[in-house]
């Protein structure tokens, strides 16, 4: 009987898997569609119509985004918004997005992307909203490449508003790479691996939003409000920030507002370590706090000490030095037999 059962069960977990694999569509409201397996949108029956469909949904498919989405006969030209998250997606490419160029939120996060062709994204021109969390696999190198191909584009990204490419391990961004999307207005970049602020000059002019959580920044430039002069709301937290009097002064400009300022702490100077940047107190910055202002006191100790000492050697030995000033000099002073006797010629 037991033997039965289990037979029973292979059979039935085998006609799923089989289902599962070969993947199916399922239109909802004649506008939202759901893919679930591999090859479901490859295989998608083309004798229905699918020209009213808004929203897509790609579940476990597998999908390489080098390829056509879906057959050449499938109309997917009013698809506004495509989910692909957690497809194990490997590559992309702008073929990939030919059949669905009015996109305009385009969810990428919870890949593998280690592969992207040139300008992988010039077919959006509408595209508003890319989201690649946790997306992008590869090395240091590799992913600042990737990252400045799917920007360095014929595509002028004027509707590209937001870009969240949290969670990637990134450490490097090119200084240039988001210099070609002109309507970028926040830029997610929080939980990775940066360093510093190296953004380009005259690049995020209408940048308003810039997210950098949870990096290795230490240091904030002193000209940032220069380079990123439209920046109204920023998100440093859970950095290892130097606290020095720039960063502070910085932190308290009026025109921007810090979020999470309970997890922006300092991790230097060692009398600051752990406090919250947003609590020290006003005086911080006074030359009894500061350590700029610590080292300038102590350096004036050390002057005024060399000086007192200067003068207290100089009153020591005023007398001695005006008796040597005062003793002749001259030829009265000269023994005779060492004088020389005047000779003419």
């Amino acid at each position: 009987m037991i033997e039965k059962v289990l037979v029973v069960v292979v059979v039935i977990g085998i006609f799923f898997d089989r289902v599962h694999c070969q993947g199916s569509c399922r239109l909802t409201d004649g506008v939202s569609m759901t893919c679930r397996g591999k090859n479901s949108l490859r295989d998608l029956d083309t004798t229905k119509n699918y020209s009213q469909v808004d929203s897509l949904y790609v579940h476990q498919s597998n999908l390489d985004l080098t390829f056509d989405l879906a057959p050449e006969e499938v109309n997917l030209n009013r698809v506004t918004l495509l989910n692909a998250t957690d497809n194990k997606i490997t590559r992309i490419g702008s073929r990939g997005f030919n059949k669905i160029k009015n996109v305009q939120f385009l969810y990428l996060s919870n890949n593998q992307i280690s592969q992207a062709q040139p300008d992988p994204f010039r077919a959006l021109e509408k595209l508003e909203l890319l989201e690649m969390d946790d997306a992008l696999e590869g090395n240091t190198e590799e992913k600042a490449d990737m990252i400045r191909n799917f920007f360095d584009s014929k595509n002028r990204f004027i509707h590209l508003a937001k870009i969240e490419l949290n969670k990637n391990k990134i450490e490097d961004i090119y200084p240039k790479t988001f210099c070609k999307v002109e309507g970028l207005r926040r830029l997610e970049l929080s939980n990775n691996r940066i360093q510093s602020f190296s953004f380009a000059r005259h690049c995020l002019g209408e940048l308003k939003g810039l997210m950098l959580a949870g990096n290795l920044i230490e240091k904030i430039p002193s000209d940032i409000w220069d380079f990123l002069p439209s920046v109204s709301s920023m998100d440093i937290s859970n950095n290892p920030l130097n606290c020095d009097c720039d960063t502070v002064r910085l932190l308290r400009d009026d025109d921007v507002i810090f979020l999470n300022q309970a997890e922006t702490k300092c991790a230097s100077p060692p009398e600051v370590e752990g406090q919250r940047v947003f609590e020290l107190k006003k005086d911080y910055c006074s030359t009894a706090r500061n350590p700029r202002g610590k080292a300038s006191f102590f350096q004036f100790i050390v002057l005024f000490v060399i000086a007192i000492g200067i003068l207290w050697l100089y009153k020591k030995y005023r007398e001695r030095l005006s008796h040597l000033s005062s003793a002749p000099v001259g030829y009265t002073n000269l023994q005779h037999e060492q004088a020389v006797e005047p000779e003419f010629v």
